[in-house]
């Protein structure tokens, strides 16, 4: 097998190529022609600082016809990447020169007001009067604004109104005017809280900071980016150009805000977040509720209002949408940057994820691929090896690749193929894998064993006998945002409350912890709670037909109604279900909590529910798995499982997550099914080759497929202990030999 001539494998890889210099028609084909001959086949032209000339201009659009009449005549393909630089959604100032479409967001200030003192501010609506103006002058209540400070008793955290905290003005007996003068005196100690919805000016944060929430800047920059491609290149969409690359959007602040926000999270919420806006940084379970209701109205609007209104243009147009996001890389950060990472890929053809740093063994790329399981999605793409460096050597390049792969990827994005690394073009984040790199005469090989993955999983499903819940929503109950940074830090807002550091840093320990064990699962995220249902004893999603034997719900202190009804349910039917640390006790509902408890109090009476009391016991789960749900695989001998260096992060969110340091050292092992057969993919993470012997079901003699050489053989049969010949059996032991730094498969039939 030739895997470089197969058409159908061309996107297995897919490099940013950076614009980032003077673009000369002979030298873009050169380096097409470069691409080509090493396989690559598919890129993505990104426009990048160092480059001459103006973005999505005549001239800018001629060099893309140079691409895509290449592209037409070696019917190869091209993603567009729709943004200068990063974050997209900006249109380089386009979008967010406009005060209006970028983001909001709330800035807290919190006063100890001892007994007896003083205490003056002026008030401010919080936002913009729009009830009758007579009623307002005249003091009436219809129009009265919302006021930007909170006043509570410091001992009972009683809200206190602002009545008679607001005296009249005496300036003139000729004017009726309210001023919104506020002066605090009490013989108790209170807490004043203020807050002000602001935006960021143009010249600092905020030329980055569109508003993803609403849906106009969206359309803005689908207008300026999107459009003005399909204007020039009709033809090409859905044949040439298949994607379109969208790069690292987050949300920005603390607490963002938008312009339709409050009206938004009425009619969804059924109540005024304006009224109780303090309840964002205070704690205790009512202010945790708000939090929760919060969080999940930002998660939804940034995925309907940004991603959603792409996601509908692409598929108008031929083409896949395909983003990534920040912070994939735990639930903190699935928090500050997106309200909640998993469920934005509801709106995506191809999720994406990124990799900062050689470093492998975190969980991002395993966040995003759970997230496409759940929402039946298929392409997962990476965009990788930003900050490795140009001592970035051909093994951990290999060994790169076959981890993302071992982890559900199924598209390589190589950051970057540079155009050029003149001058200060060769520090943008190296190294280029292109032909400035020192291995580049490898690329070739590379290439071709990424397609042979590539070909290997598309079409198939991982497999996974357990399925974890992400307990985000307990998460958001606890978790009080710190204000004092925006974007791009390595030790940055702190996760100052302890229960929420615990859930999230748990949560790590035991996905770490279970991928350490080779113990494979997938992560439900509860928006996608609808694609699932049960039947037997077992859990199944009805998008890809996955199938799952035991669910984990760990740290659950808040569950959606809608998902305890469907653990109940397969509890019920025999499911082997394990609550860690907590029976969920709240619902996102206050009036649904009564239904939520009683389930999981009757649970308990059930053989088939476990329960363990420490949610990072590893040890005891895996043991639990090992009855409740068995593996198709068994370990004679060898080395099985890996040791990670860096399990979890601190209590603070970094930004951007560099994995740089961060290691696996082991066998590692992950399943998919396909076509009738079951591909065991090992990888070994070791410098030297490992042995390894196991006992896997097959209707027929096991085959190894090497993905580096491409060999295909009849795996080695050892006799088996009742001393059957290997055609008699059902069940085959194997002896493989793994090589270092790369992937091999066990095929076997089904």
């Amino acid at each position: 097998m030739h895997p470089e001539q197969e058409k159908s494998l061309g996107e297995a890889q897919a490099p940013l190529w950076f614009w980032n210099d003077d673009l000369k028609d002979d030298e873009l084909l050169r380096q097409l022609e470069l691409m080509s001959d090493a396989g690559v086949t598919a890129n993505a032209p990104h426009a990048r600082m160092g480059f001459h000339g103006g973005y999505l201009d005549e001239s800018w659009m001629h060099s893309i016809k140079t691409v895509v009449d290449y592209k037409k005549a070696h019917q190869e393909s091209m993603w567009i990447y729709d943004e200068f630089n990063w974050p997209a959604g900006v249109a380089n100032g386009e979008v967010t020169k406009d005060e209006t479409l970028r983001e909001k967001f709330l800035l807290f200030e919190r006063f100890e007001v001892p007994a007896s003192t003083r205490f003056r501010r002026q008030l401010e609506p919080l936002v913009a009067v729009r009830a009758n103006m007579e009623d307002y002058f005249k003091g009436g209540a219809a129009g009265r604004p919302d006021f930007n400070v909170f006043c509570y008793d410091a001992e009972t955290m009683e809200q206190l109104p602002l009545a008679g905290m607001m005296p009249e003005s005496g300036n003139s007996r000729d004017v009726s005017m309210r001023m919104n003068d506020f002066e605090l005196f009490r013989d108790r100690d209170t807490i004043v809280i203020t807050v002000r919805i602001l935006v960021e000016p143009f010249h600092g944060e905020g030329a980055l900071t569109p508003d993803y929430m609403d849906a106009r800047a969206a359309r803005k920059f689908v207008e300026v980016t999107y459009d003005a491609y399909y204007e020039k290149f009709p033809d090409a969409f859905g044949s040439v150009i298949t994607a379109g690359f969208n790069d690292e959007t987050r949300l920005c602040h603390a607490f963002p805000w938008s312009d339709q926000f409050a009206e938004e999270f009425k009619k969804r919420k059924g109540y005024d977040i304006l009224k109780c806006l303090p309840d964002l940084i205070l704690t205790g379970e009512k202010s945790g509720r708000t939090r929760c209701d919060y969080f999940d109205v930002v998660a939804d609007l940034y995925r309907e209002n940004y991603h959603g209104v792409i996601h509908s243009w692409c598929r108008a147009h031929g083409i896949d949408y395909m983003p990534h996001l920040l912070g994939e890389e735990c639930m903190a950060g699935h928090t500050r940057f997106s309200g909640d990472y998993m469920r934005q890929t509801k709106a995506m053809d191809r999720p994406g994820v990124d990799h900062l740093g050689k470093g492998i063994g975190s969980l991002n790329a395993k966040f995003a691929s759970s997230a496409a399981d759940a929402y039946g999605k298929e392409g997962l793409v990476c965009e990788v090896f930003a900050g490795c460096g140009w001592d970035l050597s051909f093994e951990e390049y290999l060994r790169m690749v076959s981890w993302l792969y071992s982890q559900g990827v199924k598209t390589i994005t190589n950051h970057g193929f540079f155009y050029s690394i003149r001058d200060f073009r060769q520090y943008d984040w190296p190294p280029s894998e292109f032909f400035q790199w020192a291995h580049w005469d490898k690329m070739p090989l590379a290439n071709a064993m990424t397609r042979r993955m590539y070909g290997m999983l598309t079409g198939g499903v991982s497999e996974a006998e357990t399925l974890v819940y992400h307990p985000i929503e307990s998460f958001w109950l606890h978790y009080i945002a710190d204000q004092g940074f925006t974007h791009g830090y390595h030790m940055g807002p702190i996760i100052g409350d302890a229960r929420a550091m615990e859930i999230d840093h748990k949560e790590q320990l035991l996905l770490s912890g279970l991928q350490e064990k080779n113990a494979a699962y997938s992560i439900l995220p509860s928006d996608a709670i609808d694609n699932f249902t049960v039947k037997g004893r077992h859990m199944i999603n009805r998008l890809t037909g996955q199938v799952y034997t035991a669910v984990v719900l760990p740290m659950c202190e808040v569950l959606p109604l809608k998902a305890a009804l469907l653990f109940d349910a397969f509890a019920r039917q025999g499911g082997q279900l394990c609550l860690m640390e907590n029976y969920p006790a709240l619902a996102m509902k206050k009036a649904e909590d009564a239904q939520v408890r009683n389930i999981f109090e009757n649970m308990k009476l059930l053989d088939n529910v476990h329960f363990i009391e420490d949610a990072a016991d590893v040890d005891h789960l895996e043991t639990w798995l090992t009855t409740a749900a068995p593996a198709p695989i068994h370990v004679v001998s060898g080395r099985y499982g890996c040791k990670n260096n860096h399990p979890s992060y601190p209590d603070y969110i970094i930004d951007p997550y560099m994995h740089t340091g961060e290691d696996l050292d082991g066998v590692g092992c992950t399943r998919y099914l396909k076509d009738g057969h079951r591909e065991y993919f090992f990888v070994n993470y070791t410098s030297v080759p490992q042995k390894l012997s196991v006992r896997v079901p097959s209707l027929s003699a096991p085959e190894v497929w090497d993905c580096f050489t491409g060999e295909i053989y009849a795996a080695e049969i050892l006799e088996d202990g009742d001393g059957r010949r290997a055609s008699d059996l059902t069940e085959y032991t194997v002896s493989l030999t793994l090589p270092p730094h790369y992937g091999t498969f066990l095929v076997t039939e089904i």
